[in-house]
């Protein structure tokens, strides 16, 4: 089942550190939900690409299914990204939006789980939080289209935890 929204936040201490977690439903991923955080391209769909001036790098990506839950994210600030599903495999990403303000971290209180059915790409706007999917079977694969180099020179990964006392769990 999908819902929407963000629901509760229980806090707890691990140790000595103060742990808010954070719970996100799933959500069906519409233009118009999705568009704080990219762009969904369709069966006829065409979209530009921001690379920063790089070249092009379009490689293939497997993620297994793991826990739906998480404290890091990453974003690249020199890169748009477009994520390709292959073989209609279902997943949900967890995403946040761009920074705003020059903030060096992500907005915890505008993220959100999205499910990726496996019928259309999607793309990440520049500067996009994301984690990599988590699918819902045993594994996923994508084939992803970004900036060459992206994961060495424009990665840039926060450990919510550490950062802002959050941990996220995804609830489908």
């Amino acid at each position: 089942m999908i819902s929407t929204g963000t629901a509760t936040a229980p806090e707890r201490t691990t140790g000595d550190i103060f742990i808010r977690a954070i719970t996100l439903d799933v959500q069906k991923m519409t233009p118009e939900v999705f568009a704080p955080y990219g762009q969904i391209i369709g069966a006829r769909g065409q979209v530009e690409l921001d690379l920063d001036g790089g070249k092009a790098s379009f490689v293939a990506q497997t993620v297994e299914s793991r826990p739906l839950q998480f404290s890091f994210l990453g974003r690249h600030q020199r890169t748009e990204q477009v994520f390709v599903p292959m073989g209609g495999n279902r997943s949900v990403i967890a995403v946040a939006p761009p920074c705003e303000n020059g903030s060096a971290s992500p907005n915890v209180e505008r993220m959100a789980a999205f499910l990726v059915d496996g019928s259309c790409a999607f793309k990440l706007h520049r500067g996009a939080w994301h984690t990599s999917a988590f699918p819902l079977n045993e594994c996923a694969t994508f084939m992803v289209l970004d900036r060459e180099n992206t994961l060495e020179e424009d990665y840039d990964l926060r450990d919510l935890a550490s950062t802002l006392g959050v941990m996220v769990e995804i609830r489908q």
